[in-house]
């Protein structure tokens, strides 16, 4: 199967059904377009998913196969352009954009192929979740994931890739069997001929290393029905929203691996989260069920589709929105959080707008047998801190005491990658803990000169 991608057919990906389109293109050679900054098509891509966020790229490099990826690093260095690499455009930080350089653009490489021999699933690196969940389903396979129908596939595979499925089948880069890259040089390699590769593409960042072009991913059988069920508290104080997280981290501490859960907490009031692949009627999804309610929350039942419907009741928002997120670190019990969990819940009821979850790992994804960069498989817990706002003013209440609480988790060492925060001390050890020597050493055989100098790899030289 051709793993290219017309012309006409990415300005169709990137402009929906526009009849009138306004190119101002240069045609490089017969590979490749490069778009500048009044093209209609530079104006689509040019959009972070944070909408409070803006870049002004040079140009953006319209890929959308290996040959226009190689024409495009050959653009950007005899332009002398700085580079970044853009695919499903979910960065929290607008890593995948830049100001004054090129875009290398991989969204129009979006093949996909199921291979029933093996089961395997080859994807481009332009694809996104609702479609690999969409196109897999359709073959009862699943390729363990996130959630959000918008995130980038290849993105999420190179920062790890956890979900509602990871403690039962491993994370999503767990998965991951073979790459395809384009080097700095220009160079087409494979991970096959290099395992060094496939380790470093297995949870060690993204967009520091090369242009992906291709990935091969083991599958798992789709699980016939989802089951999940909410269970909420609401007007607590910080004391109740403080010993309602002490019980969660007991609860969960316990979880069977096929269940899932998630403590969220969102002005004065808790919602926890309980998933999973088997029937609610199972003795280990009652036993959570029932200490939740003996917690005290409340529920209104529980809710079991088949799979492929019950998986996009969390694909969430597809569109950008003004917000702030990072991670808010990896936990192994709540002795971590008990110094400052006090003065988060104050300061989270005193923000609306602030949202702080904690999500259960462990499970599959604590399997010190997988071989890959992914530092962090024996933490249990990850904290992600987020907020939203509707209006600047909002937003200039809400900043500080985002900033409030990150200085307060200033003691928790480590941090998921894809999660990132711009303002992290230490952000190499942060992300990639034990495995960051390695990766260094392979940024610096793969790009030594920093040709992608996206941090924390970036080299000395």
């Amino acid at each position: 199967m051709s793993t290219s991608f017309s012309r006409r057919a990415f300005i169709t990906t990137a402009l929906g059904t526009t009849l009138s389109i306004k190119l101002n293109a240069k045609q490089i050679d017969k590979n490749l377009i490069i778009y500048h900054p009044d093209s209609d098509v530079y104006k689509r891509l040019n959009v972070p998913f944070n909408s409070d966020l803006s870049f002004t790229p040079n140009s953006i490099a319209a890929c959308t196969d290996e040959t226009s990826v190689v024409s495009a690093i050959s653009y950007a260095r005899e332009n002398k352009l700085n580079v970044s690499i853009k695919s499903g455009g979910h960065s929290f930080t607008g890593a995948s954009l830049n100001n004054g350089g090129l875009v290398i653009d991989v969204s129009g490489i979006r093949q996909k192929f199921y291979r029933p021999k093996d089961q395997s699933f080859t994807a481009g690196p332009g694809l996104k979740l609702a479609e690999v969940y969409s196109y897999l389903f359709k073959q009862n396979r699943l390729l363990p994931s996130g959630s959000c129908g918008g995130v980038g596939l290849s993105g999420l595979t190179l920062g790890g890739g956890y979900g509602l499925f990871a403690r039962q089948h491993g994370l999503t880069c767990d998965h991951l069997q073979q790459v395809k890259m384009v080097t700095a040089k220009g160079k087409i390699i494979d991970s096959k001929d290099n395992p060094d590769l496939l380790w470093a593409c297995r949870g060690g960042g993204n967009g520091s290393l090369g242009v992906i072009t291709s990935l091969k991913y083991s599958t798992v059988k789709a699980p016939e029905t989802f089951t999940t069920q909410k269970f909420r508290a609401y007007n607590l104080t910080p004391k109740k929203a403080v010993q309602l997280m002490k019980d969660w981290f007991s609860i969960t501490a316990g979880l069977a691996n096929p269940l899932f859960s998630a403590f969220v907490m969102n002005g004065r009031q808790v919602t926890i989260l309980l998933t999973s692949t088997y029937s609610h009627r199972g003795p280990a999804f009652q036993s959570a069920k029932n200490a939740f309610l003996k917690a005290g929350t409340a529920t209104r039942g529980v809710y079991s589709k088949p799979t492929h419907i019950g998986i996009k009741t969390y694909s969430g928002r597809p569109n950008p929105l003004p917000f702030r997120n990072m991670s808010a670190g990896y936990y192994n019990t709540f002795q971590d959080l008990q110094p400052v969990a006090q003065q988060i819940t104050e300061t989270t009821i005193n923000n609306p707008g602030i949202i702080f979850q904690i999500n259960t790992l462990g499970g599959a994804i604590n399997n010190p047998n997988v071989s890959g960069a992914y530092p962090h498989r024996s933490y249990p817990y990850l904290g992600e801190l987020q907020s939203y706002w509707n209006s600047p003013t909002q937003k200039k209440k809400l900043i500080p005491a985002v900033e409030k609480i990150r200085l307060l988790l200033k003691h928790i060492p480590h941090h998921y990658v894809n999660y990132p925060d711009p303002d992290l001390e230490n952000p190499a050890t942060a992300y990639f803990a034990q495995s960051l020597t390695k990766l260094q050493k392979i940024k610096q055989q793969l790009d030594p000169d920093n040709f992608f100098p996206k941090p924390p790899l970036k080299t000395d030289s």
